[in-house]
């Protein structure tokens, strides 16, 4: 049987909890988009939290909450997804690319210090497969360059820097509910705000108009209330946020289980003398969406891997690579060096100790060429 690198799978519990909705009518708006919300901002130090219907979106969001638009430049990590970065060439800006450390997947400080120019009006800083770096660090380099920042923690929420919550650094944060994210909605996303954004997000998200006021008494459009600001349709679905929602309940065991699940396999593997586990920078702790290591051999034993049914991935392709971004190439030996030997393994909630150990079996038979 295939040891699965993600499992999107949703429990009957979870299922059931959709029940109502189906008769209810409320299948595009709800209380679980308030209420999914509201826990969120408990989580992360009462910042507000508006939802969006995927990370793209709100990334576009955030990027315009930010002041950014057509001719600007925002630095990001050419060691992206492109759900993150085609962002930025939605609302016309441009990316400058900057490098990470390979040692720890983490933001290089110094090549962003170097990559802010004139044009630059934003930074935009995604948390490789959950890893974060010195995020205080960063906020103060940003301050210093009168920058604001967008934390990209699409797949890190549960993730700390001195345990404060990854995604409560940034001017903006970015949270993803897709299937394979810590909060399954199936699909979706979050903007974390802050105070003085948060009414202007929820305008945004829905044409630009003030749902509290759009509509009369008697439930139609309004003829007097002007729309000074046009957003796009952009609100999260009333089903996709019970979903996310009852994917709450259990989402610090899920996360424990990962960061147990990484400890187990880099202990059983440490002696394989060319397979390198990611650091975690001292202060940070991650959330480990995935197990992300280094090979010189990551091809031949992904192959080797895959042959034995464990899923593995090498997970980003690099987006400095894509002409459509129109972008200048920079020197990145940092993400040189990741894109030929970065790989992720499984390390997710689902795998039993049967799966674990088979993992490490498949990697040490092919380390010791058998």
């Amino acid at each position: 049987m295939s040891i699965p690198l993600f499992d999107c799978r949703v429990g009957p519990a979870r299922l059931a909890a959709l029940d109502p909705l189906w008769g209810s009518g409320a299948l595009a708006a709800g209380p679980a988009v308030a209420a999914l919300e509201a826990r969120l901002s408990d989580r992360l130090n009462d910042r507000p939290v508006v939802a969006i219907s995927d990370m793209t979106q709100a990334l576009c969001l955030a990027l315009r909450l930010a002041g950014v638009g057509a001719g600007d430049e925002v630095v990001t990590l050419a060691l992206n997804c492109m759900s993150s970065n085609s962002a930025i060439a939605m609302v016309g800006a441009t990316p400058v690319w900057v490098d990470v450390d390979p040692q720890t997947a983490v933001v290089d400080l110094d090549d962003l210090a170097a990559c802010i120019g004139p044009r630059t009006r934003a930074v935009v800083i995604y948390h490789v497969a959950g890893h974060v770096g010195d995020l205080a660090a960063l906020r103060r380099l940003c301050d210093d360059a009168r920058l604001p920042l967008i934390e990209d923690a699409n797949n890190a929420l549960g993730a700390e820097w001195n345990n404060w919550p990854a995604g409560t650094f940034g001017d903006q944060a970015i949270l993803s509910f897709y299937p394979n994210r810590q909060l399954n909605g199936i699909e979706g996303a979050a903007i974390v705000c802050r105070p003085q954004d948060a009414s202007r997000a929820r305008r945004l998200r829905r044409f630009g108009i003030d749902t509290a006021r759009f509509r009369t008494a008697d439930g139609e459009i309004d003829p007097m209330l002007d729309v000074p600001e046009i957003g796009v349709s952009a609100s999260l679905p009333h089903v996709n946020a019970m979903l996310a929602l009852q994917s709450f309940d259990d989402l610090d065991e899920r996360i424990g289980r990962n960061r147990r699940n990484v400890s187990q396999l880099r202990e059983a593997l440490a002696d394989v003398a060319d397979l390198r586990f990611v650091e975690e920078v001292p202060g940070a702790r991650g959330v480990f969406w995935v197990a992300l290591v280094r090979s010189p051999r990551r091809d031949a034993l992904m192959a080797r891997l895959k042959a034995s049914g464990v899923q593995c991935s090498r997970l980003h392709h690099r987006n400095d690579r894509y002409s459509g971004f129109g972008a200048v190439s920079r020197d990145l030996p940092g993400t040189d060096t990741m894109e030929h030997e970065m790989f992720a393994l499984p390390a997710g909630w689902w795998l039993s100790q049967d799966d674990l150990a088979r993992i490490v079996d498949v990697v040490r038979a092919d380390a010791m060429g058998r």
